[in-house]
């Protein structure tokens, strides 16, 4: 999927993370890599993962300032976890305006 996004496709985003940990000779070492969830009029997508509003029930969070939070879509096939640093609370606010169920 492409993300490159103008800002008259999307309705909101979210900043995700994802932190990969490698192990390399007596060393832990992590990489933290960063993308957007965009919200549209039908869907939600990330970069890897496309998500039809009817087949959302709800998002949720856990997430406090200056921590690696959780983003959570409640779906139709399960609960699918997204990390984040910002608060959501936009991005659900506009979720939850739409016609997604």
């Amino acid at each position: 999927m492409n993300n490159e996004h103008t800002n008259t496709d999307w309705i909101a985003r979210q900043e995700v993370i994802h932190v990969e940990q490698t192990i390399e000779w007596l060393e832990k070492k992590q990489k933290e890599y960063s993308g957007w969830l965009y919200l549209f009029e039908d869907r939600l997508e990330s970069h890897i993962h496309h998500y039809p509003l009817r087949d959302v029930f709800d998002i949720s969070f856990r997430w406090e300032p200056g921590q690696i939070g959780f983003l959570y879509l409640h779906t139709t096939s399960g609960v699918r976890t997204f990390q984040i640093k910002t608060d959501p609370s936009p991005f659900i606010d506009a979720f939850r305006q739409t016609d997604h169920i």
